[in-house]
């Protein structure tokens, strides 16, 4: 069995967010959201490139990244350390372009495909589980939680709407 579990891939499924922290050639932390992150399989997982110069000119000086991904819910996750290699034009940037267009239906302008051999796994749990005693309670804390953040969003969105 590889280091990706079950929970892993759920996590990851469920998310579809994640954070990458990749190191840039003068030595600084980088730190880019990913809207694509997937399981490839059992020891690896991977992103879209679609606007992200900065983590792929860093990821080929430095191939060492981070990359972690949190259910919001839940408020559980994971962080997985590894190397990422880029794929352009070959076979893994085919399924990986394609499986993503396939699920969102939007087909974005990919540089390249992102494929990190995870080398090992930690747990991220909040603390918020010192003061509750499952994992459903704490998910129903934050979809209340979550709906009044929303709606306080919403009221912020009406008075000044956000124009890409």
């Amino acid at each position: 069995m590889g280091v990706i579990t079950p929970d892993m891939r759920a996590v990851i499924q469920s998310a579809h967010l994640c954070f990458a922290a990749t190191v840039t050639p003068d030595g600084r932390p980088n730190l880019s959201p990913k809207g694509t992150i997937r399981v490839w399989d059992d020891d690896h997982i991977f992103f879209l490139d679609i606007a992200s110069p900065g983590t792929r000119a860093n990821l080929q000086s430095n191939p060492l990244i981070e990359v972690n991904v949190v259910e919001q819910l839940s408020r559980r996750g994971y962080r997985f350390f590894g190397r990422a290699k880029l794929h352009r034009g070959d076979d893994v940037y085919r399924q990986a372009t394609k499986r993503i267009y396939g699920e969102e239906g939007d087909k974005y302008p990919v540089e390249a495909v992102v494929l990190i051999e995870v080398e090992r796994a930690e747990s991220l749990i909040s603390p918020g589980y010192l003061h509750v005693s499952t994992e459903e309670e704490m998910r129903a804390n934050w979809r209340e939680r979550r709906a009044a953040l929303d709606k306080e969003f919403e009221a912020h969105v009406a008075k000044d709407p956000f124009r890409p």
